[in-house]
């Protein structure tokens, strides 16, 4: 009788985990239809935000770049001394009073010598400060790009010798003769 009794109660403490086990096991099964119900019902836009991110993305850097040739000071900008020539006075005025406020930043084209650098940097600086309305300290850096300009007496010089060298206009000579013509 003893045996028997012992049996039973094993047999109801199994049989009581084995209905939490199934319990569970429907638990966990009625989870993960909900779940993929979920995901098939919002299906694209988990992907859409970063796909429309990833499209944007390349944009926004062609943008900054082209600011950042836009806002760039050459050599041609800066004078034997490093200092500012007319042109690069009106350029960094023209960043700092007309271009759109979040890209008001001036870059200065890296010499190869690191002092040359420093001095056209230290001198766009100070003209900025200058020119700049707001009270804010203008913001001024060296990139790498290189600038494609080149000094505005060089092409005066060109479209000078340009227009010395053109034949005078003339009409071409008349052919053949005025009997025959009409």
């Amino acid at each position: 009788m003893r045996r028997t009794f012992i049996a039973a109660a094993a047999l109801m403490i199994t049989g009581g985990y084995v209905y939490n086990a199934q319990a569970v096991w429907v638990d966990e099964t009625v989870h993960y239809v909900k779940q993929g119900y979920h995901e098939n019902v919002l299906w694209p836009w988990p992907y859409i935000c970063p796909d429309r991110v990833a499209v944007r993305e390349p944009f926004e850097l062609m943008i900054h770049n082209g600011w950042r040739r836009q806002n760039l000071l050459g050599p041609h900008h800066f004078d034997s001394t490093n200092r500012l020539t007319t042109a690069g006075e009106l350029r960094v005025h023209w960043v700092l009073t007309q271009a759109p406020p979040q890209r008001r930043t001036i870059y200065v084209e890296r010499a190869l010598d690191s002092e040359v650098t420093a001095e056209r940097l230290a001198t766009a600086r100070e003209y900025a400060t200058k020119v700049v309305l707001d009270g804010q300290s203008p913001q001024v850096s060296e990139t790498h790009l290189i600038s494609e300009g080149r000094p505005a007496s060089v092409v005066d010089a060109t479209n000078v010798r340009f227009q010395e060298s053109m034949p005078p206009p003339v009409l071409p000579p008349v052919v053949g003769s005025g009997a025959g013509t009409q």
